[in-house]
Parts: C-alpha cells; sequence; structure tokens
C-alpha cells in the first residue's frame, strides 16, 4: 500500500533480496551493518491518504444502506507480519464471513456472483452519487489530489 506498509514491504523485499547474495558470500563479504533511514514526511504524506479515504468514506457512508457502508482497518494478510490497510463493504465481510464457516463445514458455497451484483449496483450508486452530492465530490476530489501526491512523491505510476 503506501507509506508505513511500503516502507515495510521494502525492508522485506530489500530483506530477501539482501540476504540471497549474502548466503552464498564468504564471511569476510558479509556486511557488519545495514541502516535503512526513514523520515516523518514519508508517514504524513500516508497519513493524509488514510485521512481523506477516510473522510470520503464517511461521506459516502451518510449516503448509502448499510449493506454498502465501507469501513477500512489494518489488518495482517496471510503470510505475512505486515499489516495492510483493507477496505470493505460490510457486504463483502458478510459475504466472506459466511462462505468461510461454510468451507468449514465441508461445503462449496460460492460467493462470486453474489459479490460481483453487489459490486455493481455500489458502482452505479457511487456513480449517481457523484454526480449529485457536491460533498461526496469535494471529498473525491481531495482523495485523489492526496493520492496523486503520494505517488508523485514516490514516482508510483498511475
Amino acid at each position: 500500500m503506501f507509506g508505513r506498509d511500503f516502507i515495510c514491504s521494502l525492508l522485506l523485499l530489500a530483506g530477501s533480496t539482501l540476504t540471497l547474495p549474502l548466503a552464498a558470500a564468504d564471511d569476510a563479504e558479509v556486511p557488519e551493518e545495514i541502516v535503512v533511514r526513514g523520515s516523518r514526511a514519508d508517514i504524513n504524506l500516508k497519513l493524509q491518504v488514510d485521512h481523506a479515504e477516510d473522510a470520503f468514506y464517511e461521506v459516502l457512508n451518510d449516503l448509502l444502506d448499510e449493506e454498502f457502508h465501507i469501513t477500512c482497518k489494518y489488518e495482517r494478510v496471510i503470510n505475512s507480519i505486515i499489516k495492510e490497510r483493507i477496505c470493505q463493504t460490510k457486504y463483502m465481510r458478510d459475504e466472506l464471513s459466511t462462505a468461510a464457516t461454510l468451507s468449514l463445514q465441508g461445503v462449496d458455497y460460492m460467493a462470486a456472483g453474489i459479490l460481483t451484483e453487489k459490486n455493481r449496483q455500489l458502482r452505479q450508486k457511487v456513480i449517481e452519487l457523484l454526480e449529485n452530492n457536491t460533498e461526496l465530490r469535494n471529498a473525491a476530489r481531495n482523495l485523489s489530489d492526496r493520492v496523486e501526491e503520494y505517488r508523485d512523491e514516490y514516482g508510483i505510476p498511475d
């Protein structure tokens, strides 16, 4: 993702790429110290994106039915110690929970069709709301600006 997660991912990637040559190198070639530096500005840019995203979803959630409400939280993803910011709708959390429960019971539950239809409905609602709601449009513009600043700072393509 961005900021802290980006730096941690970079550290993990650097760690994995550094260990390959080091494993094959003689002890004489192993560096005594590796220094990694970061700055508060990196974290602040990510926090600005997070706050803008939270503000956008707060406005959006006020305009949508509860099943379409979107919440974001940091959670660990499978096979990682790094937490990532995950934003999901209520219907997605509910469907994934149902699918996991039924899977443990040996039932093959196909949530994809339900999620595809709900995603289509949400997309339509958001497009309509963006066209008709100035507050949501402004929150979306602010979020877009913060993401663009972050991408520009780190050279991330659109």
